[in-house]
């Protein structure tokens, strides 16, 4: 009896075991304990108690009661893990001209900013390669707006070239090369005299830089032409008299301001110009043998 008794009393103190333990669970909660490798009630409270240390030191998101202040400043808190304190290194993105001008500077800059947003470098990469991206495009755009240009440039050039050949000769020639002469030193004496319309001519393309070559080259020649007449027109070696009158600003050929001796200069300097002022006088350049 006092066996039975011992034995009774041991039953009870004993630990219940695995199967015990599981026996009391519904089904649903005996696998739910299987998948975690729970087999007694010692393993449930050692995973609680791991868990709840886990969760001292959890990241917890801002709720939707939240305002934007404490939205912002949970974020400038997190993002502390990943934003770079020297700044983001960019990769270039792949299939960039070997010629575009990446502005090293700008990306420096543009890193500041990511670093202030608290970027990840991930993102701060995608934005930086969205923005090389389109500068990429700007530049390919420019270089062939560019190109074109330059080619219609030549080309009118070459074709303004041809249309002073066929008038004036080859450009060794002495009549090419005087009436270019007289165009740029038309362009010289009016902006000598306050006249200054080398930008209109430039902007009309009638005078390019010189070439390789050294001789000066015209996309105009119409306004080669109309420079070299206001050359012989209107531009005495001295100055910038005006039109149809002499060195000293009065008309030799003229009734009132006769001089035989500036008749003879400028029949032999400036026949074209001696025509005119012979005109403008009221007399016959044939008297002149003009």
């Amino acid at each position: 009896m006092d066996d039975q008794n011992d034995a009774a009393y041991a039953g009870e103190d004993a630990a219940p075991g695995p199967d015990a333990f599981l026996s009391g669970l519904t089904e649903d909660q005996r696998a739910f304990a299987a998948d975690n490798g729970w087999r007694n009630a010692e393993s449930v409270f050692s995973d609680f108690h791991a868990l709840q240390d886990q969760l001292s030191s959890a990241v917890m998101l801002p709720g939707e009661s939240a305002s934007s202040d404490e939205k912002a400043a949970f974020y400038q808190d997190v993002s502390k893990s990943w934003t770079p304190e020297n700044g983001y290194r960019f990769d270039l993105p792949e299939g960039l001209a070997e010629d575009f001008p990446y502005d090293q500077a700008f990306a420096e800059e543009a890193s500041g900013w990511f670093q202030e947003a608290g970027l990840h470098p991930e993102a701060a990469q995608k934005l930086h390669d969205r923005w090389v991206g389109k500068m990429a495009d700007h530049f390919a755009a420019n270089t062939e707006a560019a190109h074109v240009t330059a080619q219609k440039q030549a080309e009118t050039t070459q074709a303004a070239h041809q249309a002073l050949i066929k008038e004036y000769g080859a450009p060794e020639s002495d009549g090419y090369q005087n009436v270019v002469a007289k165009a740029d030193r038309a362009m010289t004496g009016l902006k000598a005299n306050g006249i200054d319309l080398s930008g209109w001519f430039s902007e009309k393309g009638a005078l390019t830089t010189a070439g390789a070559d050294g001789l000066q080259q015209v996309a105009d020649p119409t306004a080669v032409k109309l420079l070299a007449f206001i050359h012989d027109s209107a531009l005495a070696e001295d100055g910038l008299p005006g039109l149809n009158t002499g060195g000293n600003g009065t008309n030799p050929f003229a009734s009132d301001s006769l001089s035989l001796k500036e008749q003879s200069e400028m029949l032999e300097r400036n026949p074209a110009k001696a025509r005119q002022m012979i005109l403008a006088a009221g007399r016959d350049p044939a008297l002149f043998r003009l």
